[in-house]
């Protein structure tokens, strides 16, 4: 009796000890997974710097020319390089970013047009006036106020954008009478011009803040009268001549955004 009842005890104590252990390995903390980056996002204020390089076109109709016995149409193009800034708001639904910008540029696009002696007529040669000496145009700043719609594949924003388009511009004309000096004169008009703009482009974010952009801009100007008020004006009286002007421009930049 007293082997059988030593042999229960023992067999207890096991089962008791067994089940403690289960009990122990049962309280264990699961291992967790690793934690999942958050998605990249687009949403927010930027601000940046960009530069490029412009194309334009200036096509001149002298239809308010007293003397179009002399005058022929115009049509020439300007280039150069343009720098600026630019600001904007992202907000991303899903992959599609809406966004507002707007940017200003200093730019040096400069141009001239041919020689054309009056009365001679020349169906390769161009002037805005009456001239025997080139009319030139200069467009030394231009900017937009833009809508964006673009798509984001985390990283990489392809994106559309239009809105208004501003340019500073001018163009100056002139006669220079070599065998009679007094009878030269010259005129120099100056304004800034409104139009639209379409454009698209893609932007890379390469770090947590920073992006890097592509982008082409149409602009359009649309048509405007510009007058010549000639100094002096004893041989040539104010002239008026409509001029429509278009540019190209294709921009690299970087953004930073808050």
């Amino acid at each position: 009796m007293r082997k059988a009842l030593l042999a229960t005890t023992i067999l207890a104590a096991m089962i008791a000890a067994g089940s403690a252990q289960a009990a122990d390995l049962a309280t264990k903390m699961p291992v967790k997974a690793a934690p999942v980056a958050p998605a990249f996002s687009w949403t927010g204020f930027y601000i940046g710097a960009q530069g490029g390089y412009a194309w334009a076109q200036n096509d001149f109709s002298n239809t308010h020319d007293l003397y179009n016995t002399y005058a022929d149409d115009a049509s020439y193009s300007l280039d150069g390089g343009l720098v600026g800034g630019v600001i904007g708001y992202n907000y991303q639904i899903k992959n599609i970013v809406l966004g507002v910008e707007a940017d200003a540029n200093w730019a040096d696009l400069t141009g001239s047009g041919s020689i054309v002696r009056p009365g001679q007529y020349d169906p390769l040669a161009s002037t805005c006036i009456v001239s025997n000496n080139p009319c030139s145009s200069k467009i030394d700043a231009l900017g937009t106020i833009t809508a964006r719609l673009g798509v984001a594949f985390d990283r990489v924003l392809l994106y559309a954008k239009g809105g208004a388009a501003w340019a500073t511009t001018s163009h100056t004309a002139s006669n220079t009478d070599f065998e009679y000096p007094p009878a030269s004169y010259s005129a120099t008009t100056d304004s800034t011009r409104w139009g639209w703009t379409l454009g698209a482009g893609v932007e890379w974010a390469f770090f947590n803040n920073w992006s890097a952009k592509v982008e082409y801009n149409y602009i359009d100007l649309g048509s405007t009268d510009v007058t010549f008020n000639f100094v002096p004006n004893t041989y040539m009286p104010a002239y008026t001549s409509t001029v429509d002007q278009t540019i190209n421009l294709v921009k690299a930049g970087i953004n930073y955004r808050f």
